[in-house]
């Protein structure tokens, strides 16, 4: 699966992904750890969201502290920007475009040629749908890629998702707990939440599948 797969998907605005709402594990379970978690800053805490989409969730993490998403597709971008009624500016960073508004920016281009040293030490990572967005000749890749980012204090907040296998070729693909512990066996998982998802129904598409499960895993060094 390569990048044109993904520039295709937006262009053609099947985005079937993309969930219409602010996830429900960040109001009901999120909101709480926070709390508890805290912050290493004395000042609002950074939020690094790696391939974000248009996501609805960055809004929500923008009330919470300094916002740095990345995502490939530049039709995404635009989107959250102009359906949200934001005018970001919008300005070259290396290999990248940022685009930015107050406390929140994108940078549109490869996640993979972002490095930690680019910005400051990252509070919390949210990954709401790029894992399993990922075939499994990737996941690795994207794990240890992902883990440059994570210092002593981050705390990454991951929602996994789980069906039965070989009942969906995917994206999205099924992520068993398991896996997510077998992914980053050197860092400490902690399973918060779970919850069985009505109708199949995943973001905006029902997915053919006997069994649909989200999972809310807090993971850190």
């Amino acid at each position: 699966m390569n990048p044109e797969f993904w520039h295709k998907c937006w262009e053609r605005n099947t985005i079937g992904f993309h969930q219409p709402s602010v996830h429900q594990f960040l109001t009901e379970q999120v909101t709480n750890l926070l709390g508890s978690e805290g912050s290493a800053n004395a000042e609002k805490p950074n939020i690094f969201i790696p391939l974000c989409g248009k996501s609805l969730d960055m809004l929500w993490w923008a009330e919470q502290g300094n916002v740095v998403g990345s995502e490939l597709s530049d039709i995404a971008c635009q989107d959250f920007f102009s359906e949200n009624q934001l005018t970001p500016e919008v300005t070259s960073e290396g290999e990248h475009q940022l685009y930015q508004f107050a406390n929140l920016a994108i940078y549109q281009g490869d996640f993979f040629q972002l490095m930690p040293t680019q910005f400051p030490r990252f509070d919390y990572i949210y990954d709401r749908a790029a894992l399993i967005a990922l075939p499994p000749a990737l996941r690795q890749q994207y794990v240890n890629h992902l883990a440059s980012f994570i210092a002593e204090g981050t705390a990454l907040v991951l929602i996994n998702l789980e069906y039965p296998a070989g009942e969906l070729e995917g994206p999205p693909f099924t992520i068993s707990a398991d896996l997510v512990h077998q992914l980053f066996s050197d860092f400490d998982v902690t399973e918060v939440a779970v919850r069985d998802l009505q109708g199949d129904q995943f973001a905006s598409r029902a997915l053919p599948v006997s069994k649909l499960t989200e999972r809310l895993f807090l993971i850190k060094r």
